[in-house]
């Protein structure tokens, strides 16, 4: 016990014996730390809550079930189509597609008084580390300036490094259990940050509907060629009647009867059939309301007060203690391996008679 204390001892004697040593080693490295964390621009962090529905059977179903077995028409079982279910969110906003469609959107950044487009603003408004133009100087960095018309399926390498940069900035999850959906969108101006979240918000939700609406708009656009023509058939079975007869209002032949009588059957046929494609229609578009998916925002983007990133403060005192303490580490290891050869020097003397 007591040979420990001894050796804690001289380890700390040995330390104070060096502190001017290691007072110039953390002060180098604490201010090379200090200019480098300042030199990163700050950025801000703006959350958005949502709960999207989930799909199933509804009471709305229910009644275009019935409505439709009144008109003789049979539907299929909602719950058996496709649809992207919240655990897709986080893929849906990495897309090429997503990202640019964003890009084109306008913010307002702070300190400007008129809308920028996000490509304007990612482009011509970021702020960089003084590192990032002296590669570009030495020819390290890429010069390429990425253009406004970007084609998804065709990128240039710095539109690819635009969209990657834009998609790592907003980082989706979903909790599993709830399936509640978090949008984090991080960018250098707070007024931006949650002006994209937003966006993100609502063109996730515009693409979901869109997505889970397609085959029912397709539905009611087929529906309506169809009631329009057979309207259109309606209404030429009616001339064709009506000016029959007119013309023989005063015979009453039999001939004539019968011939009026199978237009007067015509005429009602071609009715009902364009009273049934009404009936049609009226159920593909009560199908894309059905269709149409619900989402619940729980919170709403609101513009960050404080940055959420680099961790200035937390970051120079990490490398304060690393600095302080591998130059303890550094100094303690200098010291055993100048002492080992005097210790085996002086063990070599003992063993001598």
């Amino acid at each position: 016990m007591n040979s420990k204390i001894q050796s804690l001892l001289k380890v700390a004697r040995l330390l104070l014996s060096k502190w001017k040593q290691i007072f110039i080693f953390c002060f180098i490295v604490v201010s090379l730390s200090i200019g480098y964390i300042m030199s990163i621009p700050r950025s801000y962090q703006s959350d958005v809550v949502m709960l999207p529905e989930i799909p199933s059977n509804s009471s709305l179903s229910s009644g275009l079930g019935s409505l439709a077995s009144m008109a003789g028409v049979k539907l299929g079982n909602g719950d058996s189509e496709d649809a992207i279910y919240p655990e897709f969110y986080p893929k849906v906003v990495k897309t090429p597609d997503f990202l640019v469609a964003l890009l084109n959107k306008p913010v307002r950044p702070k300190g400007l008084k008129q809308d920028v487009s996000l490509f304007i603003y990612l482009t011509q408004h970021q702020k960089a580390p003084w590192w990032d133009s002296l590669f570009q100087w030495g020819g390290l960095g890429s010069k390429e300036t990425p253009t406004n018309k970007i084609d998804p399926q065709r990128l240039t390498k710095a539109q690819e490094k635009l969209l990657k940069g834009l998609g790592a900035s907003i980082v989706s999850f979903v909790d599993k259990r709830t399936n509640m959906v978090t949008i984090n969108v991080t960018m250098q101006d707070p007024e931006v940050a949650a002006q994209v979240a937003t966006m993100v918000e609502n063109q996730l939700q515009q693409y979901i509907a869109n997505y889970r609406t397609s085959k029912a708009r397709n539905d009611v656009k087929y529906a309506e060629k169809i009631s329009q023509k057979a309207l259109e058939d309606y209404k030429a079975a009616q001339k064709v009647y009506a000016r029959f007869a007119d013309a023989n209002q005063d015979l009453v032949l039999t001939s004539v009867q019968q011939e009026e009588t199978r237009l007067e059957n015509e005429m009602q046929l071609a009715y009902n059939g364009y009273s049934q494609s009404v009936t049609q229609l009226q159920l593909a578009q009560a199908k894309v309301q059905e269709r149409m998916p619900a989402f619940t925002v729980l919170q709403q983007a609101n513009v960050p007060i404080k940055p959420s990133a680099p961790k200035r403060m937390i970051f120079v005192f990490m490398m304060a203690v690393l600095s302080f303490s591998l130059s303890c580490l550094w100094i303690i290891i200098k010291s055993a391996m100048r002492d080992q050869p005097e210790m085996q020097l002086l063990e070599t003397k003992s063993e001598k008679p």
